[in-house]
């Protein structure tokens, strides 16, 4: 319904869209909004190019038709909206611009902000979804960029919308978009379904002066459509001739132990173990039984081994592949076997069961440090799913780190011999090229690819692991970058070994995750100088002619996770503030441009709740600090609009061991600089603590003052103003008279001052 409004861009588009707006207009009529509101809209969208208020706010306080008129101002700014109506050839802001490459999203001074459609409603009322006006109301929070800078407006990053499984964002069950985040007002006023709402909210933002990019996943959901119409493109265990065979097994080891214990004893355990390799219940064993139940698990160790690498080597595999498209054509009435779609899957808990019911199960991936295949334990208790056994490049069991048994990874490589499944990578390559064409994406995010050229993964250069090859990522990117000239790659890679080659050059990733999160800590203002002058030094010194970028992360969706712990909520207001202030305020000068990410919600302190939400299809549950917001969003604002920082490198002057720093941001060519005086402790910061005997445990500390602290400049240099928030800018406030030194009689922790100095 209405896909008209979705082809590529020709023909009249324009006409399209403006149908479908005077629809939206329709149902929030702008009569509705006082000439005062009016005016105060217009002159903030005037003043800001963005309404500066947190998504809370928006929420509360705007009405739906307010928020269209205002981002009518937003549109107009762009000029691509005149006189109530659309009017471009282009959507996307870097094909308008004609940006012909991706150092747009590498830019310093530029936002990166992690997006979920289905958060982004007023969880402190409700769980329900975020909704296509609620989305709206982030395009128009969303801050504009600063072109005379170079600087885009701030980048949406959306996360995966498709349906999932586990309330798990990155197990998708297909290719759609998931029916929870359907407008049914907007369906039903202007015919669009769930999949057209966001195609539309996309268009919208770009529109708007925003590049969109999307999370992609080189893995899929354990039995997702994609699986379900291309078989082939993972690899499958057949658990039934698993169990059987094993069964068997599990007869030769008795007959080793009859030395060791009785036949009856044996007798009893086996027919235990057999039970227990259907995931059927048996009781609790006596300390004798366990004993021989545990001799028979060891004898049984390398033969699940040499069973599961069996089955998984390509000759088997076809015949599994056969099998598996047998029992889905059959469940899906599809008896002439012509190529199954998506859309030809309407009866997926069906084809499932059947599946299941043959012991027809998708390999899965494993441990972040795993290799080889999995390999088969048993079924889980009550025999609803195959358990695994995961074990690294030197057969070390890591399956206590496994987490990924229920997603599907692609099978890109025959793990027996080092091939490469061409068929499946052409898919994949083609499956995310569409993908790009459909929603007309700027640039992806691709997760899940730590690791991918180290020891656990690769063996001379031989992929050893289910994760995606380099082989298969760099011609991913290669083939995306030919398709879309500014497309820009950004890769889920948290910097171990400092891979920076293998990753641009071999891989062709324009940006890089970072470590950022994990090293919240101990992230002081000089190991961020130092992160600059590594990533300018690799730069200088690469043969690539495009440069490489590392985000600078205020949060991301990690920092939640159990195992790292770290997220800016534990900083306390000021402690976050200064977080911000730092990542912003540390440039790194022409050969490390790195832009800062940050997700929805930070904006107003929202200190926790936020991976909870990323997983699930919930709306976010919001802090209200406007105050924080005001600033959080003045420092952005100086950022943009101060080229000393935006085209220039801060170099650090001093720190010192109780916090006190200095430093200074330079731009070759201009007189003007900017000091930095800062104390780097947070109020409050969860630090990791070890003692004499190798023990370690994480605890929060609190931040101290420092007190008489003094900087003094050459002679050369002369401090001639300070900037003060006055509650929505930074303003100057020049000195009576110029100095070359400051002395500061106490600084509370995370507070910061920074002043214009000549030259």
């Amino acid at each position: 319904m209405l896909a008209f409004l979705f082809k590529k861009e020709t023909g009249n588009i324009c006409e399209d869209l403006n149908s479908f707006y005077s629809k939206l207009k329709e149902m929030f009529s702008f009569d509705t909004i006082s000439d005062e509101r009016k005016e105060y809209l217009k002159t903030q969208m005037e003043k800001f190019g963005y309404l500066p208020y947190p998504q809370i706010k928006a929420l509360e306080e705007l009405s739906d038709a307010e928020v269209l008129y205002a981002l009518e101002f937003k549109w107009a700014a762009n000029g691509i909206f005149k006189d109530g109506k659309f009017d471009f050839s282009k959507t996307s802001v870097l094909a308008r611009n004609n940006v012909k490459n991706s150092s747009w999203l590498q830019k310093e001074g530029h936002d990166i902000k992690l997006t979920n459609l289905a958060g982004l409603g007023n969880g402190n009322n409700s769980d329900s979804c975020g909704k296509f006006m609620d989305w709206l109301r982030q395009l128009l929070i969303l801050p504009s960029g600063n072109l005379e800078n170079n600087i885009f407006g701030t980048t949406m990053y959306l996360i995966p919308f498709h349906p999932r499984e586990f309330g798990v964002a990155y197990l998708p069950t297909a290719s759609c978009v998931s029916p929870n985040l359907e407008d049914k007002n907007i369906l039903e006023k202007t015919g669009l379904n769930a999949d057209e709402q966001v195609k539309m909210f996309i268009k919208l933002t770009q529109l708007a002066g925003h590049p969109v990019i999307y999370d992609i996943l080189p893995q899929t959901g354990r039995f997702s459509k994609i699986v379900l119409t291309n078989p082939e493109c993972a690899r499958w265990f057949d658990i039934n001739a698993l169990i059987e065979e094993l069964s068997i097994n599990v007869d030769k080891v008795l007959s080793k132990l009859t030395e060791k214990y009785s036949k009856e004893d044996l007798d009893i355990v086996g027919g235990i173990y057999k039970k227990d390799i259907k995931g059927e219940s048996y009781g609790d064993l006596s300390e004798h039984y366990k004993a021989i139940f545990d001799d028979i698990d060891s004898e049984l160790k390398e033969i699940k081994v040499f069973l599961s690498n069996s089955m998984l080597e390509h000759s088997i595999q076809i015949k599994l592949h056969k099998k598996a498209k047998n029992i889905i054509n059959r469940v899906a009435n599809n008896y002439k076997g012509k190529k199954l779609t998506e859309n030809d899957i309407t009866n997926q808990g069906e084809i499932i069961s059947a599946l299941i019911s043959s012991g027809m199960w998708p390999a899965p991936g494993g441990a972040w440090c795993s290799a080889g295949v999995p390999v088969f334990d048993k079924m889980s208790e009550g025999a609803s799913y195959p358990t695994f056994k995961h074990y690294k490049f030197d057969n070390e069991d890591v399956t206590h780190f496994a987490n990924l048994d229920c997603q599907t990874p692609y099978y890109f490589v025959n793990l027996e011999n080092g091939k490469f499944n061409k068929d499946v990578i052409n898919f994949f390559i083609d499956y995310m090229k569409n993908l790009q064409s459909e929603f007309n994406f700027d640039g992806f995010r691709i997760d899940h690819i730590d690791h991918i050229v180290d020891e656990v993964s690769e063996k001379d250069g031989v992929p050893i692991s289910y994760r995606a090859p380099r082989k298969v990522l760099g011609a991913l990117n290669t083939a995306m970058k030919e398709k879309v000239p500014y497309f820009a790659v950004l890769g889920e890679y948290m910097l171990w070994d400092n891979y920076y080659k293998e990753y641009h050059e071999d891989m062709n990733f324009d940006l890089l995750w970072g470590n950022d999160i994990v090293s919240q800590s101990y992230k002081t203002p000089e190991v961020i100088a130092d992160d600059n002058l590594n990533l300018s030094n690799y730069n200088i010194s690469s043969k690539k002619s495009t440069p490489l970028s590392i985000i600078k992360t205020y949060n991301n969706q990690d920092g939640e996770f159990e195992a790292i712990d770290r997220y800016p909520g534990q900083l306390g207001v000021q402690g976050a503030l200064f977080k911000w202030f730092k990542y912003k305020f540390l440039p790194g000068g022409r050969f490390a441009q790195r832009p800062v990410m940050y997700i929805d919600g930070d904006e107003s302190f929202t200190k926790t709740g936020m991976e909870y939400v990323i997983g699930n299809e919930v709306s976010m549950k919001r802090e209200k600090d406007y105050d924080f917001y005001s600033k959080f969003d003045a420092i952005d604002r100086f950022v943009k609009n101060n080229s000393v920082i935006t085209d220039g490198e801060a170099h650090i002057i001093r720190q010192d061991d109780d916090g006190f720093v200095a430093w200074m941001i330079q731009k070759e060519g201009l007189k003007n600089s900017i000091l930095v005086i800062a104390n780097a402790q947070a109020p409050t910061e969860k630090v990791l603590k070890n003692d004499d005997n190798g023990n370690s445990w994480s605890e929060i500390v609190e931040g101290r003052e420092v007190f008489d602290k003094s900087i003094e400049l050459s002679c050369d240099y002369s401090i001639v103003s300070e900037y003060r928030f006055d509650g929505t800018d930074f303003i100057e406030e020049k000195f009576v008279a110029a100095t070359n030194n400051l002395t500061f009689g106490k600084l509370m922790p995370s507070e910061f001052k920074f002043f214009t100095v000549i030259k």
